[in-house]
């Protein structure tokens, strides 16, 4: 750089500050000042000039007396709590950094325009640079591996300064270098603002020194690196998500800040980093397979484009994350296409963000808040069965996107497991003389070789385990080497998988069956019996069979009884027989479970049935069941209640198929109860029991609860099939807690059904008459001109119904179900659709015989309508339930309609329309899939188009084609499915007509080709917009005008800019001769000062 030896003067220098001030504020250039001019001003102090530099208080006395000067402007780079995500205009048009002081009345720091001055800005720049300002660089900052990960970091501009001073041991007094930090700091985290330590959990953390003092510190091992002499280093850290040292509205982020207790704010920096959606697990292996609970942590769960939600009530908003236990199909992936089905949840949470967990129902629904930084955490229950689980699934805590979004990376399964557990329904006090037990179990899943059979008949195959009862050794386990002799069995079953049952000689022979998770249930007789070990220990035992050894199978449940059998005696001399305990009254539970299922059910949605077997029966609207056993106390109020039975729900055509059968009340508290439920085989906990919001009393001995609420676990979501959520309010429940007995009286078998509806008339493709209608001349005529007329036919059967009136070519259903009169004679008034091309057409009426007339519609003289609008949700309700484990369904849109999460929208509509008459027609290309029920719904509704009849009526129509949910084939065009209301929501104007939010209710066409709903259901309002031309449109009056007159006749003509030639260059001009003057100037004045000194 040249250094000139006699530099100019503070005057000068101002008067050269300005001058590149004005070059750039009016975009000119300084290229024309020549070479010799530049190296003038080319001095170290010049570095004043540049531009956003404050100059000297001597040569600027019109400066603000509080204006900052150069060395005061903060160098600091911004951190976490200063980022601007953009900087904002000041008054004069400067742009600002957030949380910097503004230099008032400076242009901005950036040095626009002076590289046009040759020598100049390089020059200047170098003599301005200021001291480096600490920075760092990250290898890696997004996707980062939550379990471990290990990211490079190198920084640079870390020199010793006044403030970097340690002010602790053990380098008191010198460069205390800095840390290097990972974890999830505060917003408020700077120790140089005051902020303590706990704002700054680490979870990775080096410290950085001289060299000279790296051993003080404890060198390498203990996390110690070296800071170059120029302020350079390079570290390595380890980033892992630890949620015990995350603050939970914490910063993820590489962190730097000086080390030794210094307060340095320019060594403050931080560098966000983000991890790829992980999920941890407290315990994954050994849990209760009846019931256990497991802490859930997920961390990089943040919004992306795919993850926002594609239906309500999250509806283009970040919908979060399901987070599940479940046993899933292998292809479990929404991302990959695959279908609800194989997803079939246990317990489910649904993480939002905290704002929006009331619009999901909440935390009895199972709302959980996901933090801004990505994290959450949650319980969830876990066993080895529960409803519609998948035999052959894979038990896991499974997390996926929620409200339809379709993002992979949060998509993640965390394997667990279950040890093997048995539960016995009696324990103590047993009749020694002979008691029997039931014994549940529950996590005997094959274990491969450590499972199978070591002898015929299961050789080589899952061996399953013996169900024993007996008197065994202390030391009795196979795996252990135990001999058999340690093991003295009274009764065994064998649970073995059910395609072996009948290997091992059925259940004859004590065969059981081991279901989905490893589960199954028997009855064992118990006594105290003779040969029974000296030293043995009667229970309930299970070990692995067919000489497998395997020690997780070897559980001991042990048994205890209520007094010795006594041996013969001498006679006895005869007693009184004390008298009988009276009997306990018949224990009954009834329960309706849940009213608008059953509606649901029986309704024009599912179209299918009730029923009762097993014993169960129906009265009143409630299922009833009979008490078949269990362990309740009625002195304690504790224990179990089985009852027998079982309700079937079918519906969809089979799609739909539930049984809840055999249901158990077990009374934990005074308060509090489960509903425990057989559902399709599979033993599930599904619902809450409110006993203390029960009628309690006793009834002939047993305990009775009356009207008791229950409500729906999260564990007994999927036997719902996702129609409910955790939290929903079922029927009450009320249970005769006695002895044995049978349901009371009530109906059996199909107690409630759909009502029948019969099939609609099919429509011929083709005209199926064109004579047989007499009309006038001036019906014909008004028909055909679209007016509303009234037409008289003939010829039918007395009193006939379901007459249709279809009108041809593409045929189009205008009237259903008419009915003839006692002559024979049925009318019909209405108007044909403005949908109809010019050309002749067929209106016809179809009963036992066909009749019609032809009648040709001539070019409707109309104006044209192009780009119009259309947007309909279609029915809310419908998409909501398609999305459920009911349906296991969805909907896609093609040809040109969108989807953005709350309507389907369609554009580029077409047709015509008269502002006059109100008649007209337009169609909307696009189209919307809809499936559904493994299948069985297969529909798609296209081409939507509005039908403005003239006469009042207006259409929305649709093509429809497919499969109803009755599987039924569908294949129509112009349907008028849905019939507008435009008594509100309707505008005409002088550019076009718009529908806001305007009522639809379906037709009969409408019900008969989607066969859903019936006539008349509501359906979402339609908004719609039409433009036409300015010639088209409706006359408006025109507004009365004023004119007024100048206040002064002499005043200017104000002529438009372009009536003239641009002078802006003249301007431009003269701004450029200034500056070449000024330069020329300052240039004499330089070599005058040079002169005096030389």
């Amino acid at each position: 750089m040249k250094t000139p030896s006699n530099p100019p003067s503070r005057p000068l220098r101002a008067l050269l500050a300005g001058l590149v001030t004005l070059a750039v504020a009016f975009g000119g250039s300084l290229s024309t000042v020549g070479p010799a001019i530049a190296d003038e001003i080319a001095s170290p102090d010049a570095a004043v000039a540049s531009v956003g530099a404050p100059a000297d208080a001597a040569g600027a006395e019109e400066a603000p007396a509080d204006e900052a000067t150069g060395d005061e402007a903060p160098g600091d780079g911004a951190t976490l709590d200063e980022t601007p995500e953009a900087p904002e205009a000041s008054e004069e048009g400067a742009a600002t950094a957030e949380g910097e002081p503004e230099a008032s009345g400076f242009a901005p720091a950036v040095a626009v325009g002076v590289p046009s001055v040759p020598g100049v800005a390089a020059e200047a720049a170098e003599a301005e640079a200021p001291s480096a300002t600490p920075t760092i660089t990250v290898s890696k900052t997004f996707g980062l591996d939550a379990h471990g990960e290990t990211v490079t970091v190198t920084g640079s501009g870390f020199v010793p300064g006044a403030d970097t001073t340690s002010a602790r041991p053990p380098i008191a007094g010198k460069f205390g270098g800095v840390y290097v930090a990972f974890g999830a700091f505060d917003v408020n985290w700077k120790p140089s603002t005051g902020a303590p330590s706990t704002a700054r959990p680490t979870v990775d953390v080096k410290w950085g020194v001289h060299a000279e003092d790296l051993a003080k510190i404890g060198g390498p091992s203990k996390g110690g690196f070296v800071v170059n002499e120029d302020g350079t280093f390079e570290t390595t850290l380890t980033l892992s998500y630890d949620a015990a040292k995350a603050l939970a509205d914490g910063h993820f982020g590489i962190y730097t800040y000086p080390g030794g207790g210094a307060k340095a704010p320019s060594f403050e920096t931080f560098e966000p980093i983000a991890f790829a959606p992980a999920v941890f697990v407290d315990r994954t292996a050994g849990l209760d397979p009846f019931d256990d609970t497991v802490t859930v942590n997920g961390v990089g769960f943040t919004p992306t484009a795919a993850t926002i939600g594609s239906r309500p009530p999250l509806a283009g908003k970040f919908s979060g994350a399901y987070v599940a236990f479940g046993a899933f199909a292998e292809n479990w992936k929404p991302s990959a296409g695959v279908a609800a089905t194989a997803r079939p949840t246990g317990d489910v949470k649904w993480g939002v963000h905290a704002a929006d967990i009331p619009a999901i129902g909440g935390p009895t629904a199972g709302g959980i808040a996901i933090a801004d930084n990505g994290t959450f955490t949650t319980q969830l229950k876990v066993a080895a069965t529960y409803a519609k689980m998948l035999a052959d699934g894979r038990y896991g805590v499974y997390t996926y996107p929620g409200g339809g979004a379709k993002e992979p990376t949060f998509e993640t399964y965390t394997p667990v497991s279950f040890a093997p557990a048995v539960q016995v329904s009696k324990t103590t006090g047993l009749n020694a003389e002979g008691d029997t037990v039931t014994v549940r179990g529950a996590g005997f899943l094959p274990s491969g070789a450590d499972t199978n059979g070591k002898r015929p008949p299961l050789a080589g195959k899952f061996g399953g385990a013996y169900v024993v009862f007996g008197s065994f050794a202390e030391n009795w386990k196979p795996s252990a080497g135990a001999p058999s002799g340690n093991r003295k069995t009274a009764t065994q079953k064998w649970a073995l998988n059910p395609a072996d049952v009948a290997t091992v000689g059925g259940a004859a022979a004590g065969a059981i069956e081991i279901g989905a998770g490893g589960t199954f249930e028997t009855t064992l007789d118990v006594s105290e019996f003779t040969g029974a070990l000296k030293d043995g220990r009667y229970g309930v035992y299970t070990y692995p069979g067919s000489g497998a050894t395997y020690a997780p199978f070897e559980t001991a449940t042990l048994l205890t009884f209520g007094g010795a059998p006594t041996g013969p005696t001498g006679p006895t001399t005869p007693q009184n027989p004390a008298p009988a305990p009276a009997p306990i009254a018949g224990g009954s539970l009834s329960w309706a479970v849940s009213n608008s299922f059953v509606d649901y059910v029986t309704g024009s949605i599912a179209k299918g049935q009730v029923s009762v077997s097993g014993g169960a029966t129906r009265s009143g609207g409630v299922f009833q069941f009979g008490q078949s056993g269990g362990s309740f106390d009625q002195s304690t109020g504790r224990g179990s209640a089985d009852y027998s039975g079982a309700v079937r729900f079918t519906g969809h055509a089979g799609a739909l198929d539930l049984t809840f059968a055999n249901p158990t009340l077990r009374v934990v508290s005074a308060t509090e109860g489960v509903l425990n439920v057989s559902v399709d085989g599979s033993r599930v906990d599904l619902a809450r029991v409110d006993l203390g919001a029960a009628s309690k009393s006793s009834v002939g001995g047993a305990t009775r609860f009356a009207g008791a609420p229950t409500t729906l676990l999260a564990s007994g979501v999927s036997a719902f099939e996702g129609y409910y959520g955790a939290g929903q309010q079922l029927a009450p429940v009320t249970a005769v807690v006695g002895s044995p007995a049978a349901a009371p009286a009530g109906s059996t078998g199909t107690v409630v059904t759909a009502s029948a509806s019969a099939a609609p008339r099919e429509v011929p493709a083709t005209p199926p008459a064109t004579t047989g209608v007499e009309l006038d001349a001036p019906t014909l005529a008004a028909l055909a001109a679209g007016e509303q007329v009234t037409v008289t036919v003939g010829g039918f059967a007395p009193g006939e119904t379901g007459i249709q009136v279809v009108v041809y070519s593409t045929p189009v259903v205008l009237a259903r179900d008419l009915v003839a009169d006692a002559s024979g004679v049925v009318r019909w008034t209405g108007a044909i659709p403005a949908t109809l091309e010019a050309g002749v057409h067929t209106l016809t009426f179809q009963g036992s015989v066909a009749k019609g007339v032809q009648f040709t519609v001539a070019a409707a003289d109309r104006c044209a309508v192009d780009a119009a609008t259309l947007s309909w949700g279609f029915k809310k309700s419908f998409l909501t339930y398609l999305e459920s484990g009911i349906a296991n369904g969805t909907w896609t849109v093609a040809d040109g309609a969108t989807d953005d999460g709350t309507v389907f929208a369609f554009a580029a509509g077409t047709g015509s329309y008269d502002a006059k008459t109100g008649r007209g027609a337009v169609v909307f290309p696009g189209s919307v899939h809809f499936t559904g029920h493994d299948g069985a719904l297969d529909t798609t509704i296209a081409n939507p188009g509005l039908d403005f009849t003239g006469t009042g009526d207006v259409f929305l129509t649709l093509d429809v084609h497919g499969t109803t949910q009755e599987g039924a084939p569908i294949e129509a065009k112009g349907v008028r499915f849905a019939e507008l209301d435009l008594s509100s929501g309707f505008e005409s104007g002088d550019d076009g007509v718009t529908g806001t939010a305007i009522p639809a209710v379906l037709t009969a066409e409408g019900a008969a080709a989607f066969g859903t709903y019936p006539e008349g259901e509501a359906l979402d309002p339609v908004t719609f917009s039409l433009p036409l031309a300015a010639d088209c449109a409706l006359v408006v009056p025109a507004a009365d005008t004023e004119t007024v007159e100048a206040a002064d006749d002499d005043a200017p003509t104000v002529e438009p800019i372009s009536a003239a030639p641009s002078l802006a260059w003249l301007v431009w001009a003269g701004i450029a001769l200034l500056v070449i003057v000024l330069a020329a100037l300052a240039f004499v004045l330089v070599r005058r000062a040079r002169n005096k000194t030389a």
